[in-house]
Parts: structure tokens; C-alpha cells; sequence
């Protein structure tokens, strides 16, 4: 059984009677969002996908939680911003000045992104959850239990708790009506702990009272399990950092029980994600090694993306290519497709292109990437030229589905492989061809003579191909492989190219004879 399959069994198993299950995800737009945080969704979203096709309702809630403090400033980002630090993400502006806030501007790209996957969620935008009083209940429960709170986070701790730092402690952060940032501490409260009294650190002293003053959050361990209570959480995932020993999972799980009276939601961590021809870094939109959505999918089309996802557990961690393994990925697709289309893949491969190909179009037939990558560089990236290449060797596809993949493999060619393009030499290459030896020499001849004299099938040069370097008529491999890159550095400058009986029938005589024929 597939591991969404698995999770959706014993959300329905432990969960009886329910009619609609909420799944959440959630991401802080404190930088660009990369495709460790796509996890995050992709996880939730194969699990609302297995919990519909079980039959059942699936709600897919996804928090973005810009009403978050600027933490930091990320790569990229002006070294002048960190005078917001502090404030919400949603109140600092855009250091690119193209979006209404900082917010904004990092999660716009995101949501389109989405869009281009068929990825279709409920957006929960935390500023406007908070800033409307629909948490009023929740925050104001979590002062007025603010010394359980307390007791429970330091449980989980080392250190010994005091006395006086519990009653000091308030699980609540408070946005200054002066400075806009949450540099505040509450000094007091009411005896309903609604109004408290805090005072800034830019000298403001103030009262907030809770029932209409929307200024407020709550801190991340106690925000994440009033919302488990408030939406009626089912299934959330979590990255890694919150799924260790007493990380934020382990500590809501807690809270929302012993504070909120609810249970916590069934959850997968899930594994960060590398960058293959990035040193298999972790992604991280801090340190300026951010791989995000919109970045991808520029090599790869949506359905190799949530290929890629969902073949993996969700704790366990791979590599996105980037570098000659994106042919390999594409080529593995097509095999695990191909075998699921006639019927001979198992019940995992199956599964795995089900969720995959949720959102592909009607006229979807994946076009070799390989052959893209081979013969679109010949043709100067002429999409209307490779049609011709392609019809001229059979492979008969439509511009639109060659489109499809076409671009991505451009991309990829011209930014992060460009040492795999391969044109034709300007001229001759006399300097290496002066280095064979007469048999050598003749094998050239006779290719010339062929392609000069005949129209020859892809069969026939096939055949040509293999039969002009055997040794007394029987095939000899070392003879076989030198024949090849003889040809490929006279036309190419390179030992290796693409397949060649395909590649001398498909591209124009006169330019290979222009090389070849001395």
C-alpha cells in the first residue's frame, strides 16, 4: 500500500463517524518558499487525495502564517530591512517594491506555483485570522492557563524551573502600537485575564484588551494547537525540526490536551530535501541556496515534480536534480508510465502514477527528453524545426505535447548543463582526422559514400552503422566504440553525442557530408 493510502486508512480507522477530515499544512513567508516547504504541502495533499478516492470528504487548509515576527533577513534581501525585525511579516514592506507586503511578496509566487501543479487549497491567511478576533477565545484560555503552559514547556526542558519566572511568564506576544514590533512584556493582567498591561522596549507603557485589540499573537508552541482545536485538525505533517523529542509536536500535543480539551492531529515528519549539483545542501532560503516552485519547474514538468514526491516516504530524503540526472529522471518517468499505461506495473508504481498524473492534460504523451536534449540544439532550438527532425525519424508527436517538455529541457540545457549542448563543428576537423589510420580513415569513406549515393531508413543506417567497423565480418566491441567517437569528433568535437544512427538520419545531408567527406 502506497504511504498516503497507509495514512488515510488509519485517519479512517481512528476516526470513525467523522464526515469530513481537515488536513493542514502551514509556511512562514519569511523568505522565498523552496521546495523543502512544497513538502510540506505535496505530503498533506497525496493524503486528501487517498482520503477522497477512499470516498471521503477531505479538507485541504493551508496556514500561511504571516501575522509571524521578521526573524531574520534572508539572502538577497537588503541588509537595511532588519530594522522591521520584529514586526509582522505582513506589515513590512516589499524590499522589491512589486507586492503590497513582505508577506506577499514571497507567497505570491508560491500560490501560483500551486496553480501549475492543479494543487487546489484552502488559504488561511493568519494575519487576517488574527487581526478579525476569530482567536479571541483561544488566546485569552491560554493567559488565563498561562502557569499550566508554563509547567508543560518547562517539562520539557533541562533547567529547573523558578518560582518567579512562572509567575512572570505570559504565553503571548504582543505587537506595540508604537514601534509595531512585538518587543514587549506583559507586566499584568485582569482578573478574566482579557486586558493586560505590558510595556516596549521604545519606552511604550499600554493595555491591551484582548476582546477587541487584534495586536497580539500567540507563541508558536501554544498558536499550533489552539488551531488544531479551532479548525478541527486531522492530519497535519511537520519537517524534521519539529518532529524531534520534544520538539513543537511532541509539546502541542500536550498543550491542546491538557489546555484546550482536544486531541492532537495525526502526524508524518517528513525529511528535508537536497539539491543534487548544489552539494546536496540543505535548502535554505537564509544561506541563498533556495530551490522554490516557480525555480523547478522550469526543468521539470508538475506531474516529474509530484512524481519525484510522492515516490519517496515522506521521511525519507532525496535529492531534485539539477544536474545530467534530470534526463534520468524524465527517462524513469516515461518507464514507470509506459508500464503503467499497458498494464504491467505493480500496485506501487501504479498508485504513484495515479497521484502523479491527477492534473495532467487531455492530450498528455510525454515526448522523449532524451531527444529533446539531443536534436534540439542542432536546430538552434527551432521548436518548429525539431517537429521536422522528428517527423523525419518517425516520432510523431504534436508541437503542442513536445511543447510540454521542450522549454523545461532549454532551460536546463542553457543554465545548468550547457557543456551538454552539442552543435556542429564551424569546420573540419582536420587536426583530429590526420591522427586515424587508413582503415579508420576508409570506415569514414564508406559512410560518406552511403549518405551521399542513398536515402537510407532509420533501419538501414542502423545496420550501416554497426556493419562498416566489423573485424572479417563478425562485430568486435572495441572497434564498435572507436567508430563512434570517430564520428562524433569529427562532426561534433566531442567522443560522445547523441544516438547516432538517429542523428545522421534525421539532420540534413550536406552538413554531415560538409564534415565528414574529405
Amino acid at each position: 500500500m502506497h504511504w498516503a493510502d497507509e495514512i488515510a486508512s488509519e485517519l479512517i480507522r481512528t476516526n470513525p463517524g467523522v464526515d469530513e477530515f481537515t488536513c493542514a499544512s502551514g509556511i512562514s513567508p519569511s523568505g522565498p518558499v523552496h521546495m523543502g516547504n512544497f513538502r510540506e504541502v505535496v505530503t498533506t495533499y497525496f493524503v486528501v487525495k487517498a482520503l477522497r478516492d477512499a470516498g471521503k470528504k477531505a479538507r485541504f487548509i493551508f496556514s500561511w502564517d504571516n501575522f509571524d515576527r521578521l526573524r531574520k533577513i534572508p539572502a538577497g534581501v537588503d541588509e537595511s530591512f532588519s530594522k522591521y525585525i520584529g514586526m509582522p511579516d505582513d506589515k513590512v514592506p516589499d524590499p522589491f517594491g512589486c507586492h503590497e507586503s513582505y508577506a506577499k511578496h514571497f507567497q505570491q509566487p508560491f500560490i501560483d506555483a500551486l496553480k501549475e501543479f492543479g494543487i487546489e487549497i484552502e488559504h488561511l491567511f493568519q494575519t487576517d485570522n488574527y487581526t478579525s478576533g476569530k482567536y479571541v477565545e483561544g488566546i485569552i484560555k491560554a493567559q488565563q492557563k498561562r502557569k499550566e503552559i508554563y509547567d508543560i514547556l518547562m517539562s520539557f526542558k533541562t533547567q529547573e524551573a523558578s518560582q518567579e519566572e512562572r509567575e512572570d511568564f505570559y504565553p503571548i506576544n504582543i505587537y506595540c502600537p508604537n514601534c509595531k514590533k512585538d518587543s514587549t512584556k506583559v507586566v499584568g493582567q485582569n482578573e478574566d485575564a482579557s486586558i493586560l498591561d505590558f510595556e516596549c522596549k521604545c519606552g511604550y507603557k499600554g493595555k491591551v484588551d484582548l476582546r477587541k485589540d487584534f495586536n497580539v499573537k500567540l507563541p508558536w508552541k501554544v498558536d499550533w494547537p489552539m488551531r488544531w482545536v479551532y479548525e478541527n485538525v486531522k492530519f497535519e505533517p511537520g519537517g524534521r525540526d519539529h518532529s524531534s523529542e520534544g520538539g513543537s509536536y511532541q509539546v502541542a500535543s500536550v498543550i491542546v490536551d491538557k489546555i484546550y480539551g482536544g486531541k492532537p492531529p495525526l502526524y508524518r515528519g517528513y525529511e528535508f530535501i537536497g539539491i543534487k549539483g548544489g552539494n546536496g545542501q540543505k535548502i535554505s532560503g537564509s544561506k541563498g541556496t533556495t530551490m522554490t516552485p516557480e525555480n523547478l519547474l522550469k526543468v521539470y514538468t508538475p506531474e516529474i515534480i509530484l512524481w519525484l514526491f510522492t515516490r519517496f516516504l515522506p521521511e525519507k530524503g532525496f535529492d531534485l536534480s539539477l544536474d545530467e540526472d534530470v534526463l534520468r529522471n524524465y527517462h524513469e518517468f516515461d518507464r514507470m508510465y509506459e508500464a503503467y499505461k499497458n498494464g504491467t506495473a505493480d500496485e506501487i508504481v501504479t498508485r504513484i502514477m495515479q497521484l502523479a498524473l491527477a492534473n495532467v492534460p487531455e492530450n498528455f504523451a510525454p515526448v522523449d527528453a532524451q531527444l529533446i536534449a539531443s536534436f534540439a540544439p542542432i536546430v538552434n532550438f527551432d521548436i518548429d524545426l525539431l517537429l521536422k527532425v522528428f517527423e523525419k525519424v518517425g516520432y510523431n508527436v504534436t508541437k503542442e505535447q513536445l511543447s510540454q517538455r521542450f522549454y523545461k529541457i532549454k532551460y536546463w540545457l542553457e543554465n545548468y548543463c550547457p557543456d551538454q549542448i552539442v552543435s556542429f563543428l564551424k569546420e573540419k576537423n582536420t587536426q583530429f582526422y590526420s591522427t586515424l589510420n587508413d582503415e579508420e580513415k576508409n570506415w569514414i569513406k564508406v559512410l560518406c559514400d552511403n549518405i551521399k549515393n542513398k536515402n537510407l531508413t532509420l533501419e538501414e543506417m542502423q545496420s550501416l552503422l554497426y556493419e562498416i567497423p566489423k573485424l572479417n565480418k563478425e562485430p568486435d566491441k572495441a572497434r564498435q566504440k572507436r567508430f563512434f567517437e570517430i564520428v562524433y569528433n569529427l562532426l561534433l568535437g566531442k567522443s560522445k553525442g547523441p544516438r547516432l544512427y538517429l542523428f545522421l538520419t534525421a539532420v540534413n545531408k550536406q552538413e554531415i557530408l560538409n564534415l565528414l567527406d574529405f
